[in-house]
């Protein structure tokens, strides 16, 4: 996949996220029984939602990776350990 076509796809599910979350503030204002958001609000809180989320997922992400990486490195340690004796 060329580069642009990679962007260009980034930017589409970024929208489609976008969309999702206000789909779901809208609902969740609805049920609440609270005035909807006007676009200039919606449109702001979903973006936020959307990076916030990114950003964890980004930062957990690396955590998940690093234990992983550790988990592997005892298993060899364990095994080769075991091979020795």
């Amino acid at each position: 996949m060329k580069k642009a076509e990679h962007s260009s796809l980034s930017k589409k599910f970024l929208e489609v996220e976008k969309k999702l979350t206000k789909g779901l503030i809208r609902w969740k204002l609805k049920r609440d029984g609270l005035q909807p958001s006007d676009k200039e609000t919606l449109n702001k809180t979903s973006e936020n939602i959307v990076n916030e989320a990114h950003r964890i997922i980004k930062r957990r992400g690396k955590s998940a990776f690093e234990q992983l990486k550790q988990a592997k490195q005892e298993f060899l340690k364990a095994y080769r350990d075991k091979d020795n004796k």
